[in-house]
């Protein structure tokens, strides 16, 4: 009986260090997890710069600091060619606003920026590599 008793007792332990391990390493996981979304300051001097290079004419500057994704969705020529044919580009943008959008079940941040006409930009900034990128944008 007494073997029969250290026996429960033994795996009774082990069951308990291997959820013990199990909840130690979910909880690493949680604070270790990267952000999904920058500062404010952080993504707006992202946005900032980004925008910079398109009011300064410097479109492929602008390209090269997005992340893989916008750059799959948007090739370096055609972004060029889009960004130098319309004027939106050509403005300097104020900063509107700042909120947290949805992508691809991710919180990203978004950014607004406007136009003294009036025109509305909307920048979202993903991670990529440790660093901040422009993700995508829409007018």
């Amino acid at each position: 009986m007494t073997t029969s008793m250290d026996g429960q007792k033994t795996t009774r332990l082990a069951v308990l260090a291997a959820i013990l391990i199990v909840a130690a390493g979910v909880a690493v996981w949680f604070w270790n997890k990267p952000q999904t979304q920058p500062s404010l300051e952080a993504g707006r001097q992202v946005a900032e710069q980004f925008l910079g290079n398109l009011n300064a004419g410097r479109a492929a500057d602008a390209w090269a600091s997005t992340t893989a994704e916008f750059k799959s969705a948007q090739g370096k020529e055609s972004f060029v060619a889009a960004t130098k044919a319309d004027d939106l580009f050509k403005q300097p943008f104020e900063f509107v606003s700042a909120q947290s959008v949805m992508v691809q079940s991710q919180p990203r941040a978004e950014y607004v920026y406007r136009t003294k006409d009036g025109r509305n930009l909307r920048l979202v900034i993903g991670r990529e590599d440790n660093a901040w990128k422009v993700d995508r944008y829409a007018k």
